[in-house]
């Protein structure tokens, strides 16, 4: 995963394979989670905007499935 603060936004590659996933977003301070589906197409590159997150600190949890077994990748945001 990428996160372009600037340009607020999150790229990542996910495999051609994957049959569905998601990016949730949990903020360190309380605050509701926010939860953005990713739909499978020809392009192993996705983007996804951060601009609706409020700023501070934030783990972007990235879960996918390719129908067999389930993946995830953390890494934790700084939104200013």
């Amino acid at each position: 995963m990428t996160f372009e603060p600037a340009a607020h936004r999150l790229a990542f590659v996910l495999p051609l394979s994957f049959q569905k996933g998601d990016v949730t977003f949990y903020p360190t301070t309380q605050g509701p989670d926010v939860r953005v589906a990713i739909e499978p197409d020809a392009r192993p590159r996705h983007v996804i905007s951060t601009a609706q997150l409020t700023k501070g600190v934030w783990v972007a949890r990235l879960q996918w499935s390719d129908g067999q077994q389930q993946y995830y990748q953390e890494q934790e945001l700084i939104v200013s």
